[in-house]
């Protein structure tokens, strides 16, 4: 199913970046996107790491439908095609539509990338009442389910790498920094939610 993976693709692309952006320019009139001096992704080690991961691993999930679709990609079809495909579908549906709430919610906050400088609010409601990283959580979800609704080469080895890039960055950039700017309230927060997944620290 190449047509519906791309089509998935596209539509969770739009939504998680260019209409977020956009509504990040109409609420505080910047785009959210951190780059250049100051940038953790600009540093060597974990910041770098997990950037080249997140970025490698979604180009290939994204590209391996639409490479399958003009042939060029490799692919295969599961035994249970029905029911791998279904499963494929309602993760990215469910994926696309988390991980937008939860960048919703998190309004002036929300960032792409991280600047340690930055002293932002600590969101602790809609999705993060109960999961410390929902986006990450939701973009993995979205990776593993294009990977079902059209099996290739490429979305088996992006997969793999945007969950290894979600957790590097996760536990190695941002939950280190949110324990600086935060102290107790973060530890607080930690104890009554999953890290990825409700309940599951």
């Amino acid at each position: 199913m190449p047509g519906a993976a791309t089509v998935g693709a596209l539509v969770a692309l739009t939504l998680l970046l260019p209409v977020r952006v956009l509504l990040q320019r109409r609420w505080t009139g910047a785009s959210g996107i951190v780059v250049g001096p100051g940038s953790a992704a600009r540093r060597p080690g974990s910041g770098r790491t997990a950037v080249a991961l997140l970025a490698v691993g979604s180009l290939l999930v994204g590209l391996g439908p639409l490479l399958h679709w003009t042939g060029v990609g490799w692919a295969w079809e599961p035994a249970d095609a029905t029911l791998v495909h279904g499963v494929g579908i309602v993760l990215v549906v469910g994926g696309t539509a988390w991980t937008f709430w939860a960048q919703v919610v998190m309004r002036d906050a929300w960032r792409v990338g991280q600047r340690d400088d930055e002293r932002l609010r600590l969101v602790t409601d809609g999705p993060f009442a109960h999961v410390r990283h929902p986006v990450y959580s939701g973009m993995v979800a979205i990776g593993v389910g294009l990977l079902l609704v059209d099996p290739t080469v490429a979305g088996a080895i992006g997969a793999p790498l945007l969950a290894a890039g979600a957790i590097v960055q996760a536990l190695r950039v941002e939950e280190p920094h949110l324990r600086d700017v935060h102290g107790a309230a973060y530890w607080a927060w930690a104890r009554d939610t999953g890290r990825f997944l409700p309940r599951v620290r």
